[in-house]
């Protein structure tokens, strides 16, 4: 790639994709920055998403893209999908991705209580003395 001695560096990012196995539209691996990271990020997922819809970049033929202006791009990962939403508009001839949103969950992780210590002299103020 003629990028010169890169060992040290966080740059660049590859991105390995595969045609989908679970249902998505893409499958992805994802090395940051010498080593297959467990998901993938919010830039790369936007990224390989954006790849997948514009026409002669190497996810064609790979990728499965839904028909239509809005997409929802369902990019696979070694943990599960990451969900990326694209508005494309511009021509057959010159594509342009118009919008970039990503659809993300949120689960409680936990829920607990804390309970301070009881302290008898912290339990009840001092009466003054009459």
């Amino acid at each position: 790639m003629n990028l010169g001695d890169v060992t040290s560096k966080v740059v660049p990012k590859m991105i390995l994709i595969a045609p989908p196995k679970g249902g998505g539209h893409v499958a992805t691996r994802s090395f940051i920055p010498h080593e297959c990271h467990a998901s993938i990020g919010v830039f790369a997922a936007v990224t390989v998403a954006t790849a997948c819809v514009l026409p002669g970049s190497v996810t064609e033929g790979i990728a499965k893209v839904p028909a239509g202006r809005d997409k929802a791009m369902s990019v696979e990962h070694p943990t599960g999908e990451f969900t990326v939403n694209l508005t494309v508009g511009g021509t057959a001839d010159k594509l342009v991705i118009e919008r970039a949103g990503l659809l993300r969950t949120a689960r409680k992780l936990f829920e607990g209580k804390t309970f301070a210590h009881h302290n008898a002299q912290m339990a009840a103020p001092k009466q003054a003395a009459e």
